[in-house]
C-alpha cells in the first residue's frame, strides 16, 4: 500500500475480511455445537442463521422446521460506492418464509432460490481513536472504526425477485438486521495504523469504482431527481453561456458570469482557453454527487495573443469530480437549494476521458495535467466565487407564477363593492382607501400591475398578436406580461405562442443560417419605465398613434400636450433566470444549438420587434394630457403638471420579486398638480397600498381628487351659489310703514353683500361617517320708534336666520356616493306698543336634495334624489294685528321657486364616461364607486369603459328634469373684500335667535320737540356677530335724512 494511493480498496478488503472471520466463526459455533441455537446465544450465530419460530411452534428453540423465516447466509459483503454510503451484500444459502392465505387459513412456504440475494444501501460513519500506550511505542497509535447503521438501511434490490412475499420478506429481514446491530456487528475496524513511520493513509471510498456502471446511482437527492438538477444547471449554464458568446443585451464585461460556458487563462507561460457546455450530475448518496464538465474545446497558445492559430487544441474531454453538496430549506419551506461544497472536493480519474490525448506526448501530457491541476485545485473556487456553486434551487413562489394564467383575469365588477362587508377582508379594503394621503398633489392616478397586464391582454394592435421580420423570424404573440420593479423598472414577458428563426453568424443576419421552430416561448427582459412629451416620442407621427383616442382628443391641441408613461425597449436586458422555453424542457441537445437559438429570439426581439412597436408608440402604457400655463377656461381637473414613480412600500428588485405577497404588488401612481402649481414632491410619500384586492377580486387602480380641488375650490364654490340666492337679508324701505315697510332680498342682489363671499365652514367631526359643511347668516333687526309725536311708541323687531348644510359621506353605500344639501330661513317679526306685551309672527322655508353619484355597471351616473322645491311653513300671524305682515308671504316672494344645483349636477357629471384624463395601452378607464377618505380627498376606482355588469341593483333615482330655475339677478362680478368676519369663533355654531326686545341700548334723552328714533342692526354670518359698541353712522337706504343705523 503506497503513501501516495487511494487507500480504499484495501480497507475494503479489510473490512470484508473481518466480517468473513466473523461469520465463519458463526457458522463454526453451530457446526460445533448444535444446541446453541438458543434465544440466548442467537447473537453468537447471527451471521449464519437466522430464524423467526411461529408463535405456535411446539419447541422454543429456533428451528427451520417450524418457523415462519429461516435463513442460512454466506458471509455479507460491503460495497463501497461513496464516503456515506455501502451496500450490505446477504447471500442466502438456503432457506424459506411463510406466507399467510386467508383463503384456506394455511400458510404457503416459499422457498428462496439458489444465490439468492438481498442488497441494503446502509448509511456509515468513521471514527477515529487516537491513543498513546507504552507497549505499543512512544508515539500516537490510531484505530479508525466504520460504524454501520443498520437501523435505517434501506432496501435496494433483491435477486431474483420472489414471486411473492416482498414485504414479508422485508419485515424480517429487518428484524434480522436489528439483530446484527445488537450483536455488535455494526462495527468493523478500518486499516490499524501503528507504525511510527506511517503516514495517514488517504480512503477514499467514493473513487473506488473503475466506471460508471460501478456505482448504485440514486435518482434523486432529498426528493429533487436529478433530472430537476440537471435542468437547472443547464438553464444557468445557457445564461453564462449566452454573456459568453456576446448578448446584445447587456454590456456587463466581468468575466466572473461566463465562466460555467468559458474560461480563459494567460499567466507566465500558460495561456489557454476553453468554451464548456452545461455540467451535469450523478447522485451517489444524499450528500455526494459526480459532477462532470464537459469541454467543448480547448486550446493552447503559445503565449497571450488568443486571435492567433492555437498550438494544440482537443474537443470533447470530460472532467469528473466528486463533490459533497449541502441541502437546505428555508423556514417557510418554499426555497429548497443545493450546493457544492468547496471542502472536500476529488478528481475522480476512472470517470474523467479525454480523446485525443496522447499520454507518449510530453506536451500533451502536460496539458493534460495542467487541466486536472486547474479543476482539482481552482475551478471549483472559482464557480463558487461566481456564485456558481448552487446546482440546484427552487422556489414555490416562483413555480406558481410560472403556473398562473398571463393573460389576466380581469374583473368588471371592481373591488370596491366589498368595502361594504363586515368581514376582515372588507375592513382592511376600507382601511386602505380611508388612509390614503395624498401629501399635497392634486391628483393621484395609481394603476395597479393587474390593469397594465389586462390592457395588454386588450389591445388589439396587430404587432401585440403577429409580427414578422421578412424571411428571418415570425412569431405570433400571447400577450405581454408585466411585473413592476422599484426604481421605476419593470420585468416583462414576451409571450412567444408558436414560430420560426433562422440563426445569426456572429451576431448578425445569416440568410444560410438554419430554420428552426419554436413554442411557448416566454423571454423575459427587464426595462426602465420613463416619461416623455408627445415632441420627444419616437412614434408621435405613425399612423398608429394619430389615431389613438388620447391623440384624437388631446394631441393637436394648443393649450396642452400629452406626457406618455412607457416602457423603454431600447434598453432592455434580457433576464434568462425569468425566461422559460416549453419546448426545452431540460435544455437538452447540443449545446451550441441552444446558445444559437437565444441568441437569435434575442437578437430579433431587441434589435427589430420591439424598435417596430416603439415606432408606432406602442410602448405607450398611460398617457396623460397636460395643460400648459396662461390659459383661464381649464377644466375643473386639468393637469397642469404631473410625473410617475414605481410605489410599493418595500424596494423590489428581480431577485426579489417573487416573494412579494399578492395583493402587496407594486404599483405606478401618476402625480399631478392643477391651477399651476408646482410640484410638491417628487414622489408621493407612502401611506397605504392605494390599491384594494378584497377577497383576491382584480381592481385596475385608484384616483384620488384632493379635497382642495373638489371640495373647495369647486364643489364648495359652486354651492357658494347656492347660499347667495338662499341667503335672505331684511330690508327696510320705510320704518313708518312697520312691517308693511319691510321686504327680504337675496344675498346675490342685496347692494352690500352680493360682491362678499358666502363661504362654507368644515364641522367638528361628530363620528357620524361624514363632512358636514355649514353655511349660517343671521341678521336681526330691531326698531324703536318713542316721543310725543302723534306716531304711536312701539318696537318692532325682525330676525332673519339663514343655515344651509352640505354632508359628504366617507364611507361607500350600494357603490354610491350622496351628497346631502338642505338648508332653512327661519323669519321671526315681533311688534310691542306701548306698554303691552310683545307679539310675535313667524314662518320658515327649507329645502332638501340628494345628488347621487351612482356606480352603474363600469361607470358613474349622476341624479338627483328628493324635491329642489322649498317648503313653506304656514305663517303665525297674531290676529287683529294690522300693522303685521304674513311672514310666509315675505318669504315665498323672496325666496328662489327652485333650489338649483344645475351647475353642480354639471360639474360632478364630468366623472360619467370614459375618464379623459388619464388613458391606458387598450380600453379607456371609467370611474366608480366614490368615496371620501379620512382627509376628505375625493376616491374613485377604476374601472375599464364599457363593460355593464352590476354587482348590486342600484336604488331607483329620479333623474333631473331639465334646468331648474333661480333669480335672473346672477351674483357674479367680482367680489370685494369683506369686512363682515366670515366664519368666525373656529367653527361655533349659532347661538338661539336673540329676542327683539334682548339687548336693547339705553333710550337717548327725549327731545322736547321730536321723537328720536335709534336702530340696532344685528349681524351673525355663521355663528359670529359682527355688531359693536361703536355706533358709527351707517346711511340705511330708504330711511329719512335724520335716521341712521349705528
Amino acid at each position: 500500500m503506497c503513501t501516495d494511493e487511494n487507500s480504499a480498496p484495501q480497507a475494503v478488503r479489510y473490512l470484508n475480511a473481518q466480517l468473513a472471520v466473523l461469520h465463519q466463526n458463526a457458522d463454526l459455533c453451530l457446526q460445533e455445537h448444535p444446541n446453541a441455537r438458543t434465544e440466548e446465544n442467537k447473537h453468537f450465530y447471527a451471521l449464519a442463521e437466522f430464524a423467526v419460530q411461529r408463535p405456535t411452534a411446539l419447541s422454543s428453540l429456533p428451528s427451520e422446521t417450524d418457523s415462519l423465516f429461516w435463513a442460512s447466509f454466506f458471509a455479507p459483503e460491503l460495497k463501497f460506492i461513496c464516503d456515506h454510503d455501502v451496500l450490505l451484500i446477504l447471500r442466502i444459502a438456503k432457506g424459506h418464509i411463510a406466507l399467510d392465505t386467508p383463503r384456506t387459513g394455511r400458510s404457503q412456504v416459499v422457498t428462496f432460490p439458489a444465490d439468492f440475494t438481498v442488497t441494503y444501501r446502509v448509511n456509515f460513519r468513521t471514527r477515529r481513536i487516537v491513543g498513546n500506550d507504552q507497549k505499543i511505542g512512544d508515539y500516537g497509535s490510531a484505530i479508525e472504526l466504520v460504524i454501520l447503521d443498520l437501523d435505517k438501511a434501506v432496501l435496494s434490490s433483491i435477486e431474483p425477485e420472489l414471486p411473492m412475499g416482498r414485504d414479508t420478506l422485508a419485515r424480517f429481514l429487518t428484524q434480522y438486521l436489528e439483530l446484527l446491530h445488537s450483536a455488535g456487528n455494526h462495527v468493523l475496524f478500518s486499516l490499524p495504523q501503528f507504525d511510527q513511520r506511517a503516514i495517514q493513509a488517504e480512503v477514499k471510498y467514493s473513487l473506488i469504482g473503475q466506471s460508471e456502471e460501478y456505482y448504485e446511482w440514486l435518482e434523486s437527492l432529498n426528493s429533487v431527481t436529478v433530472e430537476q438538477i440537471n435542468a437547472y444547471m443547464s438553464s444557468v449554464w445557457l445564461k453564462s453561456a449566452m454573456l459568453a458568446r456576446g448578448s446584445l443585451t447587456s454590456d456587463n464585461t466581468d468575466w466572473r458570469p461566463r465562466c460555467l460556458a468559458e474560461f480563459s487563462r494567460s499567466e507566465g507561460d500558460v495561456h489557454f482557453r476553453m468554451q464548456l457546455g452545461a455540467p451535469t450530475v450523478k447522485i451517489l448518496c444524499e450528500r455526494e454527487v459526480v459532477m462532470w464538465f464537459d469541454i467543448d474545446t480547448l486550446e493552447f497558445f503559445e503565449d497571450g495573443d488568443f486571435t492567433a492559430a492555437p498550438e494544440r487544441s482537443y474537443s470533447g474531454w470530460k472532467v469528473a469530480m466528486v463533490v459533497n453538496v449541502l441541502y437546505s430549506k428555508d423556514a417557510t419551506g418554499q426555497i429548497v437549494t443545493i450546493m457544492f461544497d468547496l471542502s472536500n472536493a476529488r478528481y475522480h480519474q476512472a470517470l474523467s476521458s479525454y480523446p485525443g490525448y496522447d499520454e507518449s506526448d510530453d506536451v500533451s501530457f502536460d496539458f493534460h495535467d495542467l487541466i486536472i491541476g486547474f479543476f482539482s485545485e481552482e475551478y471549483l473556487q472559482i464557480l463558487y466565487n461566481a456564485h456558481y456553486h448552487i446546482i440546484y434551487s427552487h422556489d414555490t413562489r416562483w413555480e406558481t407564477i410560472r403556473k398562473m394564467r398571463f393573460d389576466s383575469q380581469e374583473d368588471s365588477d371592481g373591488s370596491w363593492w366589498s368595502l361594504e362587508l363586515g368581514d376582515s377582508s372588507g375592513v382592511t379594503s376600507r382601511e386602505t382607501i380611508q388612509r390614503t394621503k395624498m401629501f399635497g398633489f392634486d391628483q393621484v392616478v395609481a394603476i395597479s400591475q393587474g390593469s397594465l397586464n389586462a390592457q395588454f391582454t386588450a389591445t388589439s394592435h396587430a404587432a401585440y398578436h403577429s409580427w414578422a421580420f421578412e424571411s428571418y423570424f415570425s412569431s405570433t404573440y400571447k400577450p405581454f406580461s408585466l411585473h413592476l420593479l422599484s426604481n421605476n423598472r419593470a420585468l416583462v414577458w414576451v409571450h412567444l405562442a408558436n414560430g420560426n428563426l433562422k440563426i445569426l453568424r456572429d451576431w448578425a443576419l445569416w440568410d444560410e443560417g438554419a430554420q428552426y421552430e419554436f413554442r411557448d416561448w416566454r423571454v423575459a427582459f427587464e426595462v426602465d419605465i420613463k416619461m416623455c412629451s408627445q415632441s420627444e416620442l419616437e412614434g408621435a407621427t405613425s399612423a398608429t398613434y394619430t389615431s389613438s383616442a388620447q391623440y384624437e382628443k388631446h394631441g393637436n391641441m394648443p393649450d396642452r400636450e400629452l406626457r406618455h408613461i412607457y416602457l423603454d425597449f431600447e434598453r432592455a436586458e434580457y433576464v434568462h433566470d425569468y425566461s422559460n422555453f416549453g419546448d426545452m424542457k431540460n435544455l437538452g441537445g447540443e449545446s451550441r444549438s441552444l446558445i444559437l437559438k437565444l441568441q437569435a429570439v434575442v437578437f430579433y426581439l431587441t434589435q427589430h420587434y420591439f424598435p417596430a412597436l416603439c415606432r408606432d408608440g406602442l410602448n405607450i402604457i398611460t398617457s396623460i394630457p397636460v395643460w400648459r400655463p396662461g390659459h383661464r377656461s381649464l377644466p375643473s381637473y386639468a393637469l397642469t403638471d404631473v410625473t410617475f414613480h414605481v410605489y410599493s412600500k418595500v424596494e423590489i428588485t428581480r431577485h426579489n420579486w417573487t416573494q412579494v405577497v399578492p395583493g402587496q404588488e407594486p404599483i405606478i401612481v401618476v402625480l399631478g398638480t392643477t391651477g399651476s402649481r408646482p410640484l410638491p414632491a417628487p414622489q408621493l410619500d407612502f401611506s397605504t397600498g392605494w390599491i384594494v384586492h378584497a377577497n383576491r377580486s382584480f381592481s385596475h387602480g385608484t384616483i384620488g381628487i384632493a379635497r382642495r380641488v373638489f371640495i373647495e375650490e369647486r364643489l364648495l364654490s359652486l354651492l357658494s351659489n347656492v347660499n347667495a340666492y338662499t341667503t335672505m337679508i331684511p330690508v327696510l324701505l320705510d320704518p313708518s310703514q312697520g312691517f308693511h315697510g319691510l321686504s327680504l332680498k337675496k344675498w346675490a342682489e342685496h347692494d352690500q353683500r352680493k360682491d362678499r363671499p358666502s363661504k362654507w365652514e368644515l364641522q367638528p367631526s361628530e363620528g357620524e361617517g361624514c363632512l358636514k359643511y355649514l353655511w349660517e347668516h343671521s341678521e336681526e333687526w330691531r326698531y324703536k320708534l318713542r316721543g310725543n309725536s302723534n306716531m304711536m311708541s312701539t318696537t318692532q323687531g325682525i330676525s332673519c336666520i339663514t343655515r344651509n348644510y352640505v354632508e359628504l359621506p366617507t364611507a361607500v353605500k350600494q357603490g354610491a356616493l350622496h351628497i346631502k344639501i338642505s338648508g332653512k330661513v327661519e323669519l321671526s317679526l315681533s311688534l310691542q306698543a306701548g306698554k303691552s306685551e310683545s307679539q310675535t309672527a313667524t314662518s320658515s322655508v327649507s329645502w332638501s336634495t340628494n345628488v347621487t353619484v351612482q356606480t352603474i355597471g363600469s361607470g358613474i351616473k349622476v341624479n338627483t334624489l328628493g324635491s329642489h322645491d322649498p317648503v313653506f311653513t304656514k305663517g303665525v300671524v297674531p290676529e287683529g294685528s294690522a300693522r303685521f305682515r304674513n311672514p310666509m308671504d315675505m318669504l315665498r316672494e323672496a325666496f328662489p321657486v327652485k333650489v338649483d344645483l344645475d351647475e353642480l349636477v354639471q360639474e360632478i357629471r364630468a366623472f360619467e364616461g370614459p375618464w379623459q384624463y388619464c388613458y391606458p395601452l387598450a380600453n379607456p378607464y371609467s370611474l366608480a364607486s366614490p368615496v371620501f377618505n379620512d382627509d376628505g380627498d375625493l376616491l374613485f376606482e377604476l374601472r375599464r369603459y364599457g363593460t355593464s355588469t352590476i354587482r348590486a341593483s342600484a336604488t331607483a333615482i329620479s333623474p333631473i328634469t331639465g334646468r331648474l330655475s333661480r333669480s335672473s339677478t346672477p351674483a357674479g362680478g367680482h367680489r370685494s373684500r369683506s369686512r363682515t368676519r366670515q366664519n368666525g369663533g373656529g367653527g361655533r355654531t349659532s347661538p338661539a335667535p336673540r329676542s327683539p326686545a334682548r339687548g336693547a341700548p339705553a333710550a337717548a334723552s327725549p327731545s322736547a320737540s321730536a321723537q328720536a328714533p335709534f336702530g340696532e342692526f344685528i349681524n351673525v354670518v355663521n355663528g359670529a356677530a359682527t355688531g359693536n359698541t361703536t355706533r358709527a353712522p351707517v346711511p340705511v337706504r330708504g330711511f329719512p335724512p335724520n335716521l341712521v343705523v349705528a
